[in-house]
């Protein structure tokens, strides 16, 4: 998947993701987070209109898990870094 939103969480969660602006606006919400492979507890998400600075929420039901924020680069590959929520 092109612009994949990464993250590591239990397996057979049901996990989406939301992308916020960097001021704050709902870009898209309700992103399927899919568990691959299965049984892995990576999840992926595909979201192609990722802008520098955009902010990603993911959650689990209405809990919030994890966020991050996406970073462009003009040399080096662009990158989603995910922290998990404590």
């Amino acid at each position: 998947m092109a612009n994949e939103i990464p993250f590591g969480h239990r397996t057979g969660a049901t996990l989406k993701a939301n992308v916020y602006s960097k001021a704050g606006a709902a870009k898209e919400t309700n992103i399927t987070m899919t568990e691959t492979p299965a049984n892995s507890g990576l999840y992926l998400g595909d979201y192609a209109s990722f802008v520098g600075r955009d902010q990603v929420i993911i959650k689990q039901g209405s809990v919030p898990v994890g966020h991050g924020e996406y970073e462009s680069k003009l040399i080096e590959h662009s990158s989603l870094r995910i922290v998990r929520n404590t």
